[in-house]
């Protein structure tokens, strides 16, 4: 690998954790969708409280088609889980979750280990091992556009046993990332869609990352300068702390256009619809989406 595409990697990958209003230039508008809904979703104490939680919230009570609603206390999202305490953890196991779907590369998932299930060994791991340079930007315009884009294709395994542990009724399940915004919003965005939640409501959830994000949670106490010396995500996350903006940025591109929207839209353009692409990727199909509404719709 020469040392242009090192350096190139390098500062992808800090963009990606940053965000990138920070310090990116201005993207040429795109035939996407930016409508940027305003959230009006009550919280109902939709955010866990956790001492060193991030993003870790519950997305059920959504409305569905059919004056249906998404079931509570079944389906969360959250952040890197490396902060958790023993009373967080106490906490989280009287909720009895069954199940932790980690979406993180074998790189994040080393610096940043999961402490909870770790101590808790009835808890169902799903990790599937990848690593963090093999992620994937766009190499010109906005980064952040190409890591969406690449999605659908690239994480189809980890989304395949998402959606297993789903229908094997694993729950309560927690689906995390690093920052619970990216590869976990596309998952939840994915699960929302197959429940008939309208899209202008997926993306409201999706948007919410911004505000519940605690990124001093996100990292913990690691000796990154050690770290880095063999961890290419430790290597970025020293030069973020050097960059770090007051608070997460906003999940949108230049222009507004929320970074879900380019997945939604290369799964449109390959596969025609979400429930294509649910079926001929992931093997879950009509019958599959079906069940999915029968256990976490009422």
């Amino acid at each position: 690998m020469t040392i242009k595409r090192l350096a190139y990697i390098a500062v992808t990958l800090l963009f990606a954790y940053m965000g990138s209003q920070y310090f990116w230039p201005t993207p040429q508008t795109d035939a996407v969708s930016n409508t940027q809904p305003q959230s009006n979703i009550e919280p109902f104490a939709r955010l866990l409280p956790l001492d060193g939680g991030s993003n870790f919230r519950d997305v059920g009570a959504y409305p569905s088609l059919g004056n249906k609603t998404v079931r509570e206390g079944l389906l969360f999202r959250s952040a890197s889980m490396n902060s958790l305490n023993s009373r967080d953890e106490d906490y989280l196991n009287k909720r009895n979750f069954k199940t932790v779907i980690d979406l993180r590369s074998q790189e994040e998932v080393a610096l940043y280990p999961n402490p909870w299930i770790k101590h808790n060994t009835t808890i169902n791991y799903i990790n599937y091992p990848y690593s963090f340079m093999d992620m994937k930007f766009a190499k010109e315009g906005d980064p952040m556009k190409g890591l969406y884009i690449s999605f659908p294709q690239q994480y189809q395994a980890q989304m395949r046993g998402y959606f297993q542990a789903l229908l094997a009724n694993q729950t309560p399940l927690v689906v995390n990332c690093s920052a619970g915004q990216d590869r976990t919003g596309f998952a939840v965005a994915l699960l929302l869609s197959a429940l008939d939640v309208p899209r202008e409501i997926i993306v409201q959830d999706y948007l919410l990352s911004t505000q519940y994000r605690r990124p001093k949670n996100e990292q913990g106490n690691v000796n990154l300068e050690e770290a880095s010396k063999v961890n290419a995500f430790a290597k970025m996350m020293l030069r973020y702390n050097q960059h770090q903006p007051a608070k997460p940025t906003p999940l949108t591109a230049a222009d507004g256009t929320p970074y879900i929207n380019y997945a939604f839209a290369k799964i449109e353009q390959d596969y025609g619809n979400v429930n294509n692409y649910l079926e001929q990727a992931l093997g879950v199909d009509a019958s599959a989406v079906s069940k999915l509404k029968s256990l976490y719709l009422y």
